[in-house]
């Protein structure tokens, strides 16, 4: 323990044995934990790197797969979806141009003259080759 004395000198030599041993130990477990926390060889770090990227790899590529998968799995739904859309419109145009049909075939059997468009010829005028 360090004390000053009467006059004001510093009286520094006293050392206790406390200090000393605090001193001792503490390099003690120093020295254990770089033995313990210390990389290791060369080789092993090595062989580390490799199972853990060959870990990364594997991982890597099964996220690919799974994620393939799943996009795979919209866009086929997304393609079935369109041909339904599609087949719907193109049954509806049908319907429609069916109807549109079948009005202008009866307004043109009832006489009616509007029925028939210009520069069309009707079924008579057809030639028959």
């Amino acid at each position: 323990m360090n004390t000053y004395t009467e006059t004001g000198e510093y009286n520094g030599s006293h050392y206790g044995a406390g200090s000393l041993s605090a001193f001792v130990v503490g390099a003690a477990i120093g020295a254990a934990a770089a033995l313990i926390l210390a990389p290791a060889s060369g080789r092993d770090t090595r062989a580390y790197l490799k199972r853990r990227g060959n870990d990364f790899g594997r991982d890597a590529m099964q996220r690919g797969r799974e994620t393939w998968r799943e996009q795979s799995e919209r866009v086929k739904s997304a393609i079935a979806t369109g041909w339904e859309r599609a087949e719907g419109a193109m049954h509806q145009a049908r319907e429609h141009g069916e109807e549109a049909y079948r009005e202008a075939r009866d307004s043109r059997q009832m006489g009616d003259p509007s029925a028939v468009r210009p520069g069309y010829r009707s079924e008579s005028h057809r030639s028959t080759e």
